[in-house]
């Protein structure tokens, strides 16, 4: 598999709201940073895609969006390995958006680190 499809199928993941999606791209020693949470293991993603998604609900009336985030913006730069990713994501159906980098190499998705566009309510 190319990078560039372990990289389409990581961001699959995140717009359909399936971390097993997401992890089927990702490296053993993957994790994800999060501003409010920190640093997430690979064991401790499928959680926090939960939690996320909860969250997403919360803003839409209860119901997780189908599908769930929704990318505007998507840079790939793959010309070295790693690659970097940037994006502009948004939970579907609110204004909750932020935006993404991601590295990825032959192994899969090495790490992602978050920024919220917005504070997050107390």
């Amino acid at each position: 598999m190319t990078v560039r499809e372990l990289i389409e199928i990581y961001l699959d993941g995140w717009r359909l709201g399936t971390a097993a999606r997401s992890l089927q791209a990702c490296a053993p020693g993957f994790y994800y940073d999060d501003p409010n949470t920190g640093r997430i293991a690979r064991s401790e993603f499928p959680d926090f895609v939960e939690d996320f998604k909860a969250y997403g609900a919360s803003l839409n009336g209860g119901v997780v969006p189908s599908p769930f985030l929704e990318y505007t913006h998507t840079v790939i730069d793959a010309a070295q390995s790693p690659a970097t990713i940037w994006c502009w994501w948004r939970v579907n159906n609110t204004r909750f958006q932020g935006t993404a980098l991601v590295q990825a190499n032959a192994t899969g998705v090495l790490w992602e680190r978050i920024a919220y566009y917005a504070p997050l309510p107390q």
